[in-house]
């Protein structure tokens, strides 16, 4: 289905989201969250305390860290801009746009759902397909021991 046919309603971010989403606790030490970006070929990662999302780390956070001992709480982007899985995909690109994020989760109410990044957004609002192959996680991350 296309998403410009007229039936098919406008592209939304529940179209595109990753889920399940990679997460990292406050204490996630700096170097397990960097080996868990290279283990699931991602680049953000949203930091949990119990259920509640309290930041957002990003590879580049990671790599200006310094030392792989520190907690990610130190690295961290706090406060976080998120996303309802019903934000339209071009309200989704102006933010993007307007405060050039590489990433933004997506959550209902307080649970997160899913996770988009300005790139699942251009390319879909580019290729106007629908849920595109990459918007489920491909590859299992083994998480034991890291939060």
């Amino acid at each position: 289905m296309r998403w410009d046919d007229a039936s098919a309603g406008k592209p939304i971010v529940a179209d595109v989201m990753v889920t399940p989403v990679v997460t990292v606790t406050p204490d996630t030490l700096v170097g397990t969250a960097r080996r868990l970006l290279r283990g699931a070929r991602i680049r953000h990662l949203p930091v949990l305390e119990g259920s509640l999302l309290v930041g957002i780390v990003s590879d580049r956070d990671l790599r200006e860290a310094g030392s792989e001992a520190v907690p990610v709480r130190d690295v961290m982007t706090r406060p976080v801009f998120i996303l309802s899985p019903d934000t339209p995909l071009r309200t989704a690109a102006r933010i993007f746009t307007q405060y050039r994020f590489g990433a933004m989760p997506a959550l209902e109410g307080r649970e997160l759902v899913g996770i988009v990044s300005v790139v699942d957004v251009l390319l879909a609002l580019g290729e106007g397909q629908g849920r595109p192959p990459w918007a489920v996680a491909a590859l299992p991350v083994d998480t034991k021991g890291v939060m």
